[in-house]
């Protein structure tokens, strides 16, 4: 288990439209995870929620179900429905299939990728920066910027598999992204390793920006190890011999994980 202490339920004070109740209250829920306002392996009650968001209990019951559809909650027979808690091997998982999807993404985006879809993808890193450089910085706000980001690039793929898988996943770390942004130096390095990514994009450069983002999406992986195992231990994989350090540490990651099934 990842964490262990509870945090309450913040109230909402703007009412929601009659006609999104189950999406407000699914946004809101899914928002207190991210945040960790809500807790993997904490019990989500309907009478709780449903008073603090103001609204009836059959839109949370909805809303509890788009979320177990995404992997952010569990029903469990007879005893209700809990957030869903992460291991070392669900996060190896996630960003192992992550960085292949998102190097994927670049590699059919660069042929198709047009002034307009850059000047996109340039306004986002800028917004991060600016998120970035406020006292403290603005993670969400961060957060919402680097999906933006990752979105044009899926979008430009033109790939719609992709981009519905990357979606799951993406809605699935983001509590512990949050996380990781919270570590002294990751949201500075995530900027530039997002500045470069754009930058090799521009000037069609498909196999550095490959390798960026493929990296970018395995530091985070590194990040989240270090804050939540720490006694991991990593081995060399033997049969990587012939690859940049980079590369080689993304095999690390596997041979060690696969080795603890």
């Amino acid at each position: 288990m990842l964490f262990q202490n509870q945090v309450p339920l913040y109230p909402i004070e703007v009412p929601m439209q009659i006609g999104s109740v189950a999406d407000s209250a699914r946004n809101q829920i899914q928002e207190w995870i991210d945040t960790g306002k809500l807790k993997p392996g904490e019990q989500l009650k309907e009478e709780e929620i449903a008073k603090r968001l103001n609204i009836s209990r059959p839109p949370i019951r909805e809303a509890f179900k788009e979320l177990e559809s995404i992997g952010l909650v569990l029903r469990k027979p007879r005893r209700g429905v809990y957030v869903v808690e992460m291991t070392k091997i669900d996060m190896w998982e996630i960003y192992t299939l992550k960085a292949n999807l998102y190097e994927l993404a670049v590699q059919l985006a660069i042929p198709n990728v047009t002034a307009p879809h850059l000047t996109q993808i340039f306004l986002m890193c800028r917004e991060m920066e600016v998120c970035a450089g406020r006292n403290p910085p603005d993670i969400t706000g961060y957060q919402r910027a680097h999906h933006t980001y990752h979105k044009i690039i899926l979008e430009v793929s033109g790939h719609r598999r992709l981009m519905q898988f990357a979606s799951t996943l993406h809605q699935q770390v983001r509590r512990y992204s949050y996380l990781a942004f919270q570590e002294a130096g990751h949201i500075e390095s995530s900027l530039k390793a997002h500045q470069k990514i754009a930058a090799a994009i521009s000037e069609k450069q498909k196999k550095r920006a490959c390798k960026l983002m493929r990296d970018h999406v395995h530091d985070g992986l590194a990040v989240l190890y270090r804050r939540f195992a720490p006694d991991a231990v990593f081995v060399e994989d033997p049969n990587c011999t012939e690859v940049g350090n980079d590369e080689k540490r993304y095999h690390v990651y596997t041979y060690t994980l696969q080795g603890e099934r």
